[in-house]
């Protein structure tokens, strides 16, 4: 309850900021009140508009997602069950997550279909964080119960399988909800390059055209797909780990 109330206290403090910044124009008329962009938001005929590109673009995030995912959790694996092949992973990933995302979007829509960019992108933007958590998960249970395992003559796929896995689940699912904003992020940024609808070409649009309140609207509907998302796996998370335990 006291977590939930603090949360609420800020968001509705962050609102009001958001509301007396714009109707006092301290930023100019580049930032409009919040109920503004609330009331744009709240209009028939934007709603459709909108909600037909948050369809568009939750799907490719999820996409990227669940393939970031799989991806990262497989490289963590591997450099754990054949530790001369970490270093090497280690590195790839690394160097893969320091260029820059924009790079990698326009490499995409060069070298893959055009449809497939945005999901690609997402899934590199969540593949690093998931291979990171999972990987340093993995490696960290119990010296002890490894020592217990090497004793009694398991296999290091044994070992893997029945001890580092179930020890690291917690923290791979909390990699999992992490990179999942990123992977909202990784698909439009991809559709700024390759996509004729989602929230990316909405938001390419509205700065051509000078549309504040439209681009501080496609903004607040993609920060809040990213909250709920992370929402949403936390709750998965909570109900998961309850069952297994």
């Amino acid at each position: 309850m006291r977590r939930g109330g603090s949360a609420v206290a800020g968001v509705l403090a962050f609102a009001a900021i958001w509301e007396l910044l714009g109707r006092w124009h301290a930023f100019g008329a580049t930032w409009p009140p919040l109920s503004a962009v609330l009331l744009y938001l709240g209009q028939p005929e934007h709603r459709a508009v909108l909600l037909a590109a948050v369809r568009q673009t939750g799907t490719e995030a999820l996409v990227g997602l669940g393939a970031g995912t799989f991806a990262g959790i497989a490289l963590a694996s591997v450099a754990t069950i054949v530790p001369l092949a970490a270093p090497g992973l280690t590195a790839l990933a690394g160097i893969v997550n320091g260029i820059p995302i924009i790079a990698v979007a326009g490499v995409c829509v060069l070298t893959l279909p055009r449809d497939t960019t945005p999901s690609v992108v997402a899934a590199l933007a969540a593949a690093f964080i998931v291979f990171v958590g999972a990987a340093a998960a993995l490696r960290d249970s119990r010296a002890e119960l490894r020592d217990l395992f090497s004793v009694l003559g398991a296999s290091r796929p044994a070992t893997f399988w029945r001890l580092d896995v179930p020890s690291a689940l917690p923290s791979i699912l909390d990699a999992v909800r992490s990179a999942a904003p990123a992977s909202v992020v990784g698909a439009i940024l991809g559709e700024w390059f390759a996509a004729e609808r989602g929230l990316g070409p909405l938001l390419v649009a509205s700065m051509q055209n000078y549309a504040i309140t439209e681009l501080w609207g496609v903004a607040l509907i993609g920060a809040a797909f990213s909250m709920v998302l992370y929402a949403l796996l936390g709750v998965f998370r909570a109900a998961l780990l309850a069952r297994l335990s």
